[in-house]
C-alpha cells in the first residue's frame, strides 16, 4: 500500500498499486475534474506529480499530452497508476474558479464602499 497526498487539500489516502489517481481521489473525497469518464479524451483531469512516482504513461497518455507536460511531471488523473510508493499529487486550479473568486472579490469591494 503506498500513501498518495492530494494537495492543495492536504489529503491523503492509501492506496493499492494499479489504482488510478481518479479512482484514489474518488474515494478520498477530493474532486478532479472530467468529462469522458477516464478515456483520456477530455484532457480535464491533469495533475502535477509533486513527489513520488507514478506508472509509466500509457500509450494513449503519450499520444494525448504534449511530451514536454510529461516531462514537467503533467499527468493525467484517469491514466496514471498508483506504484508501490508514496506520492504527492497537486491538483491545478480550475481557471473558471480563479476568474469567479476574482469576480465576487471585486464585487465584495465595490459593496464595501458603498
Amino acid at each position: 500500500m503506498a500513501k498518495i497526498t492530494f494537495l492543495p487539500a492536504g489529503k491523503s489516502i492509501k492506496a493499492r498499486p494499479g489504482q488510478s489517481i481518479t479512482s484514489v481521489a474518488k474515494a478520498a473525497r477530493v474532486v478532479i475534474p472530467q468529462r469522458c469518464g477516464g478515456h483520456a479524451s477530455c484532457l480535464m483531469c491533469r495533475v502535477v506529480v509533486e513527489s513520488g512516482q507514478l506508472s509509466e504513461p500509457s500509450t494513449l497518455e503519450k499520444r494525448k499530452m504534449p511530451e514536454a507536460d510529461l516531462g514537467k511531471g503533467i499527468r493525467l488523473a484517469c491514466q496514471a497508476k498508483v506504484m508501490g510508493t508514496d506520492c504527492s499529487v497537486r491538483i491545478p486550479e480550475s481557471k473558471w474558479k480563479s476568474v469567479v473568486q476574482a469576480a465576487l472579490e471585486r464585487q465584495r469591494l465595490e459593496e464595501e464602499e458603498w
